[in-house]
């Protein structure tokens, strides 16, 4: 079969596009790998000439070595379990509820009506605000953390699933009525494929909001993870500050690799929707 020239030169456009990406992306790689490492020569600048109080500032080298120090620990690295284990449970929880509750709101027009100006109310406080309610309730265990997490995920996904399922195409929906798709067959072969995007970018937002609230849990409730080894290490005094900033890094390198451990299950398990082709460059 004979192609015309547009099909060929989108073809080429396309091909030329592919070969060159490799490249793209080395480049961006290393701008990212060279803004790192001058951030961080500029920090030992700084606190070596003084430049900012050492008392409150350690030098990078003497907190890259609390840090080398610490990751060579199992102390450490249950620390970090600690951590995981709350935001990913937290993260369950709350995402699980959403997509339930979100489902039976999107479904229901007079549900919707009734329940969604609750839910923006509830969305707009402060996840922080119920911690003090949380420690009282529930002590500085395992179960404030993944209250907390759970609440600070769940009104942002609830919003997300309800959208999505509102969203859905009406030719979807009659062609699944027609070929007598119904009852829960319906939900999972159409709804919530469909709400699918909707819910990938809650859950991504929920992800970093929700490490967020599982640190300032255990930095302010007390609770065992990485925000409670920062808080002990800031207590200890200014000899441990190399420490505490460590453990800020660890977090902040923590929250990279999650972020981008859900973009990639994203891009895997969307890979059909239109918003990831476009991001291939195959739209």
């Amino acid at each position: 079969m004979t192609l015309d020239a547009g099909t060929r030169a989108a073809r080429r456009q396309r091909l030329a596009g592919a070969a060159r990406r490799p490249g793209r992306r080395a480049t961006v790689l290393t701008s990212k790998v060279l803004v790192v490492l001058a951030l961080l020569g500029l920090w030992q600048l700084l606190t070596a000439s003084n430049a900012l109080n050492r008392a409150s500032f350690p030098t990078m080298a003497s907190t890259m070595r609390a840090l080398w120090d610490e990751l060579t620990t199992a102390s450490c690295w249950a620390t970090i379990g600690q951590t995981v284990e709350g935001w990913a449970l937290g993260l369950a929880l709350g995402g699980v509820a959403a997509i339930l509750v979100g489902s039976g709101i999107g479904l229901s027009r007079f549900a919707h009506r009734s329940t969604v100006p609750v839910i923006e109310f509830l969305k707009a406080v402060p996840s922080i605000a119920i911690l003090p309610l949380a420690i009282v309730v529930l002590g500085t265990h395992l179960q404030m953390k993944l209250t907390l997490v759970g609440y600070a995920v769940f009104f942002p996904l609830v919003i997300q699933v309800v959208y999505g399922v509102r969203a859905l195409d009406p030719t979807v929906s009659d062609t699944a009525a027609t070929l007598q798709v119904r009852g829960v067959r319906r939900f999972f072969v159409v709804v919530l494929p469909s709400a699918a995007p909707f819910v990938a970018t809650g859950l991504r937002i929920g992800a970093a909001t929700a490490l967020i609230l599982e640190v300032v849990a255990e930095l302010i409730g007390g609770a065992p993870g990485l925000g409670q080894r920062i808080l002990l290490a800031e207590n200890a005094g200014p000899s441990m500050f190399p420490l505490m900033y460590a453990f800020v890094l660890i977090t902040g390198v923590l929250g990279i690799v999650l972020t981008g451990v859900f973009g990639l299950a994203e891009k895997r398990v969307l890979h059909w929707h239109e918003s990831q082709r476009v991001a291939r460059g195959q739209a």
